[in-house]
């Protein structure tokens, strides 16, 4: 055999070394008969004047046992995402939340008026002294102050007030138990 042709034929043979590594079948006994055959194999130092294809299959069979599965082949390029899913939506609204979508009830605004004193002539109704702002209302119990407020009694020095719109019970002090 001539050079040439020897090179061809060292070509040619780890062409189908290389095909079955790729091509061959992946099974675990496939591959752990490889691993164990290139034990098993005594390789040994060529000779300095021995052939090249020795040393090219020597080569080869030092190879072997790297045979792997293609399923370590597929995930050196997997496709990998930083996204994060959202946190799940509340299971149900809470009654509480229900309640505060409602709209507030009305509310009185605060008394406008401030309490000055009270005048008891003898034996008649007492008249109650009430300031808004610079003017001086006298007030006996049942009246109506500019269509917005009830003059309703007193009760544990209380002078009760009702705000007509709404129909709201207020208090002022007026001191002492009357």
């Amino acid at each position: 055999m001539n050079a040439k042709t020897r090179g061809k034929a060292l070509i040619g043979v780890a062409l189908a070394i290389a095909a079955y590594v790729v091509f061959g079948p992946t099974d675990v006994q496939t591959v752990e008969s490889a691993r164990s055959n290139a034990a098993a194999i005594n390789v040994r130092e060529p000779h300095p004047k021995a052939a090249p294809e020795r040393s090219a299959m020597r080569s080869l069979l030092l190879l072997a046992h790297r045979v792997s599965g293609t399923a370590a082949a597929g995930a050196l390029f997997a496709t990998h995402s930083w996204y994060v899913p959202p946190p799940p939506p509340p299971s149900s609204p809470q009654p509480a939340t229900i309640q505060s979508l409602a709209p507030p009830a009305p509310v009185a605004p605060p008394l406008p008026f401030s309490y000055m004193g009270t005048f008891t002539p003898d034996g008649a109704t007492p008249v109650y002294f009430l300031t808004a702002g610079d003017r001086v209302y006298d007030v006996h119990i049942g009246e109506t102050l500019d269509n917005v407020y009830s003059v309703d009694g007193v009760r544990n020095g209380q002078l009760l007030l009702t705000y007509k719109p709404l129909n709201i019970q207020q208090q002022l002090s007026v001191g002492g138990l009357q």
